[in-house]
């Protein structure tokens, strides 16, 4: 997994007049999205044609790791195009993880996975079989997928919408 080294600095974006921009620092965003209980991912259909569902996911080290179906449309998006956005509402501040999601097949890498989703969603304890994950009440296998931010937008929502932008260098 990349190593942000530095701390990014919040690029301010263009926000109404006179509307200050949002003053999150790059571990308050990082916390928010650990932290988060709703997060919407966005993909592309074959026909270009925007597909946006809720997923669980959880954060760890420096990406989001959600899971879908094996044979749910948001995989067939996915295999077809990795380009994607995870948006993570807030009652403040709004913020939007574009980048490439890759599937995650290794095993211990999705243990460690498994292991963050019980302490958000007590109720699902993820299983690791076979590079997917399974959940006990069912046999439906899951992929687990990792969005590593390229971009990173916040929204502010209050004295109308600011915004911020973090960029990473992943050369």
């Amino acid at each position: 997994m990349t190593t942000y080294g530095k701390e990014p600095a919040p690029e301010p974006l263009s926000s109404p007049r006179g509307t200050p921009l949002t003053t999150l620092g790059w571990a308050d965003v990082r916390t928010r999205v650990a932290e988060a209980g709703d997060y919407l991912l966005a993909t592309t259909d074959r026909d270009g044609r925007p597909h946006v569902v809720p997923v669980l996911a959880v954060w760890l080290e420096g990406t989001v790791c959600f899971v879908t179906f094996r044979q749910s449309r948001k995989t067939r998006n996915l295999e077809r195009n990795d380009g994607c956005a995870v948006t993570v509402p807030g009652p403040d501040v709004d913020l939007v993880l574009e980048g490439a999601a890759h599937l995650v097949r290794d095993a211990d890498r999705l243990r460690q996975v498994a292991d963050l989703f019980p302490v958000k969603y007590p109720w699902w304890h993820p299983v690791v079989s076979d590079g997917e994950f399974y959940d006990p009440a069912d046999d439906d296998p899951r992929h687990v997928y990792a969005l590593e931010p390229a971009r990173v937008f916040a929204f502010g929502k209050e004295k109308g919408f600011s915004a911020a932008r973090w960029r990473f260098d992943r050369t």
